[in-house]
This record gives structure tokens, sequence and C-alpha cells, in this order.
């Protein structure tokens, strides 16, 4: 008999907040140094900021990489018998449910210096939002996946290789 997932919400929201604070503090720091090396003033909309729009296109990948990263530490702290592929879709499930309102809160609702306007969120931001999107929801089954494959026990071969005499 499978064990059933049961998400652990404490652990899962603390790692989500620890996961979208470092993600989004990266992003915004690769925006910062592709600015300063391109010695670009930069613009008061980011939509229209040159390092801003190179940086976007690299913010899936950071993205998968902290979101898988935050997933493994998840993970790490449950026994093995409970890290199932139904344990990872529904902390993905979770993750990307928290991200979309938390995303509409923080860069759209509150004004700050790179918040947006919901279309320019949702379609001046197209396709990388979605693409983020997606590496949030991707990140827990890339974890589980590869946590799977790093603990399982090494294969033996079926016969033994015969004896040299």
């Amino acid at each position: 008999m499978r064990p059933t997932a049961v998400l652990r919400r404490r652990s899962s929201a603390c790692m989500f907040l620890a996961a979208y604070a470092s993600v989004t503090i990266l992003c915004t720091l690769l925006s910062i140094v592709i600015g300063a090396i391109q010695h670009d003033p930069g613009t008061a909309h980011p939509l229209q900021d040159k390092a801003y729009l190179l940086s976007e296109k690299f913010d899936p990948v950071v993205n998968l990489a902290v979101w898988t990263g935050f997933a493994a530490l998840y993970f790490a702290r449950i026994p093995q018998p409970l890290r199932t592929k139904e344990h990872a879709r529904a902390l993905a499930c979770t993750w990307l449910l928290l991200a979309l309102p938390v995303d509409f809160v923080f860069f759209v609702l509150i004004p700050n210096p790179i918040s947006l306007s919901p279309r320019d969120f949702y379609v001046g931001q197209f396709p990388w939002i979605y693409l983020i999107y997606a590496a949030v929801f991707a990140g827990p089954l890339a974890a589980q996946r590869l946590g799977r494959s790093s603990s399982s026990p090494a294969r033996i071969p079926a016969t033994a290789p015969s004896e040299i005499t």
C-alpha cells in the first residue's frame, strides 16, 4: 500500500516564502547587474528598461533553479516513502496557487519601483511570466524526480559475469 501525499502546510508555506523572496531578489539583482554592465541608466518603467527586458529572458531559468532547490529542501525533511509524485503535484499546485495572488499583490496592486499595470504584467511580459509560472509548478516535480533518482539503490546485474579461469 502506497502512503498518501499529505502536504505539510507550515513547511510548504515557509519554503514558498523563502523561495519567493530568493527568486525576487535574484531576478532583481540580475537586472541591476545587467544594467551596470551595459552602463544603462534605466528608465522609470520596467518594460522600457533595456536591462530588465534582457534579464527577464533568464528569469524562467532562475525560477526553475530556485523553486527546484527549495522543493528539494522541503522533500529532504520528509520520510522517503512520502516523497511521491502525488506529493510533488500537491506541492506544485499549492505553490502555483500561492504565487498567482502574491504576484498580483506585490507587482500590480502595491505601488513600488517595479510594479506594473495588470495589462503590462500579464500581457506585456508575455511569454516570460507564464514560463515563470510553469517553473514554479515544475520545481517540486523536478525535485521529487531528482531526489528519487539520487536515492534509488544501485542496480545489480541480473547475472553475474562469469569468472575468468
